[in-house]
């Protein structure tokens, strides 16, 4: 026995009943969604001559208005209610408006349906636009409702039945159903008098619903098309979740910014976009100054803006990166430091954070070890080719020394004082020569070691000068030196190679000049740089020779028997390039040579 309910049970004899009917009338299941009986004029109104093909086809699926629509129905069924309204049907995707009657039954294999009776089409005159305008008015996710001044609900669409249908009950009802929507009536009051004055209103509310819903509302006074009254026309939505996402993200800053305050390593938030700096705690104040709040923000403080730009790529593309690099503070410096960033959201902008470890002591010690590691590894090599040096060029007049001093020894008693004194001269030659030869050996050491030395200082040039001229002055006083030019600048460079540089000039000239020898220093400062230029009246250098005597071991076609190891000017180059200078031989007029030195100015 099947029990009462609001869904009234249809039997055999009431469908035939039906079926003998000549409006279009058919039942929708709930449970299927789909027609499960119709009668014939229903068949013409969807368009088919065959029930089975009627019975099978697919109705869904529905937009969300629909759906809101048939569960609003479902619901009203339960309660014994009936539904009169216009429907917009699509038979074989025509668009066919109607009035229809639908109220709850049932049947076999069918415990919740609705039974529609199309009562009559409706033959409109709308223009299409006001049509479509309509349709989108029922498939809106805006609740939109339409209230007597008395705040009696007059209609709404599904999006609005679906949240406050609980309220209103079925269009028509005389109670405040506009007042009934917010959780503090009395608001309402005064909501209405300011829209009312204004001829509406855009506010936000909190609804009387479970959670307490935060809508959106823009109230406005309109017509009503059927009475001419006047009534308030309401679309709201819930913002409820937006305010949620703003106050999570809020929070999230609040966090982060007390995280970044307390956090004692120097610390940056930039705007993705301008590159601007928008939070800076206290520690990266301190460290990098008004630098970072300049219009080039973060990149003011990187020594090379490629650095920035590698880093800030490396975050955006991956959401993280890290990147050691040296950024100058506040003092001027420029030190190392360890950089980690990690895209963000803040201010609800996209932004990125930058947490900054200093590494720079670690940096330079390591810089250091490595240097000293570098030296250690030329002195041994040095080492090395000094040992090698000594081992084959020292042999050979060694050899000699040895042979010479054998055959005195075996033969002493048997040779000549002329012949004693033959071999004694040659003992001495080679002597000679293997001292020469190790006096080129420790000039070329020298050469090697000039870069291991450099020690470069502010300090007055001309004392240099006058330091080395008067140093030759005590050792030759034959030799004439003649000074020239006014006061240097303070420039830096190395004083005891800048003095070696001279006296190796010097010598030459006194070594390939005829006894006593001339040497005359002029002395310039000009814009950029200042200049030395050594003059003697010697032997001179051929001028296709001028360019190749500042390489090792090279020596002039015109030097004849006077020795040298071919290194001086070599020594003078390696020197004066340390320096970021230069060395050359100007033409003389008369005889000798002319050294010019630039050097640069600070």
């Amino acid at each position: 026995m099947r029990l009462k309910s609001n869904f009234p049970y249809l039997n055999a004899d009431s469908l035939e009943a039906f079926s003998l009917l000549g409006c279009p009338l058919y039942i929708y299941s709930f449970e299927t969604q789909r027609i499960c009986w119709a009668n014939r004029p229903a068949m013409g109104f969807w368009d088919t001559t065959s029930e089975e093909e009627l019975l099978n086809r697919l109705l869904t699926p529905y937009s969300d208005s629909t759906r809101i629509r048939l569960d609003d129905y479902r619901e009203a069924f339960g309660r014994g209610e009936i539904r009169h309204e216009s429907w917009t049907f699509y038979p074989r995707g025509r668009a066919t408006a109607a009035m229809c009657r639908c109220s709850g039954v049932s049947l076999d294999g069918h415990d919740q349906a609705m039974l529609v009776e199309i009562e009559a089409r409706l033959d409109t005159e709308l223009p299409f636009a006001d049509l479509r305008s309509l349709e989108a008015l029922r498939h809106t996710r805006l609740m939109i409702s339409l209230f007597t001044e008395e705040g009696s609900l007059l209609t709404q669409n599904p999006a609005a039945t679906r949240t406050f249908g609980h309220l209103a009950g079925s269009a028509g009802n005389e109670s405040d159903c506009f007042r009934a929507m917010f959780a503090d009536p009395d608001a309402i009051v005064s909501l209405l008098a300011e829209g009312r004055e204004q001829s509406g209103i855009k506010t936000t509310a909190v609804m009387a619903l479970p959670d307490a819903p935060i809508h959106s509302l823009d109230i406005s006074y309109v017509s009503d098309p059927v009475t001419a009254r006047r009534s308030i026309l309401v679309t709201q939505e819930d913002i409820s979740p937006l305010i949620g996402m703003s106050r999570q993200l809020a929070a999230s800053e609040y966090a982060l910014d007390a995280v970044l305050n307390l956090n004692l390593a120097p610390s940056l938030v930039l705007s993705v976009g301008e590159c601007r700096v928008v939070k800076a705690n206290h520690s990266a104040q301190q460290l990098l100054g008004e630098a970072i709040r300049g219009d080039d923000g973060c990149e003011a403080v990187f020594e090379t803006p490629d650095d920035f730009a590698r880093l800030k790529g490396m975050i955006l593309a991956s959401g993280t990166g890290a990147l050691p690099t040296r950024l100058r503070v506040q003092d001027g410096r420029h030190l190392w430091f360890h950089i980690v960033g990690a895209r963000i959201r803040y201010e609800r902008d996209d932004a990125v954070v930058l947490l900054m470890t200093d590494v720079d002591d670690v940096y330079r010690s390591t810089a250091d070890l490595e240097a000293a590691l570098s030296s250690e590894r030329r002195i041994s090599d040095i080492q090395r080719r000094f040992l090698a040096i000594a081992s084959h060029e020292f042999r050979t007049p060694l050899a000699i020394i040895d042979s010479a001093a054998q055959r005195l020894e075996r033969c002493a008693d048997e040779k000549t004082p002329e012949q004693i004194r033959s071999r004694a001269s040659r003992i001495r030659g080679s002597i000679q020569s293997l001292l020469h030869l190790l006096d080129s050996t420790i000039e070329r050491v020298r050469l090697d070691q000039i870069e291991l030395g450099y020690r470069p200082e502010p300090a007055c040039l001309a004392q240099a000068v006058d330091h080395v001229v008067q140093s030759f002055r005590e050792r030759d006083a034959e030799t004439i030196f003649e000074i020239e030019g006014g006061e240097l600048p303070v420039i830096a460079f190395d004083r005891p190679l800048i003095e070696r540089v001279l006296s190796n000039i010097i010598t030459n000239a006194i070594k390939y000049s005829d006894a006593p020898a001339r040497i005359r220093i002029d002395l310039r400062a000009l814009e950029q740089t200042v200049q030395i230029e050594v003059r003697d009246h010697g032997i001179g250098i051929p001028e296709s020779e001028r360019d190749r005597v500042f390489e090792a071991y090279a020596r002039a076609s015109n030097v004849g028997p006077v020795e040298g190891s071919g290194l001086g000017l070599a020594i003078v180059n390696q020197i004066i390039d340390l320096h970021g200078g230069s060395v050359a031989i100007v033409d003389t007029q008369g005889e000798g040579t002319t050294i010019r030195i630039t050097l640069p100015r600070l």
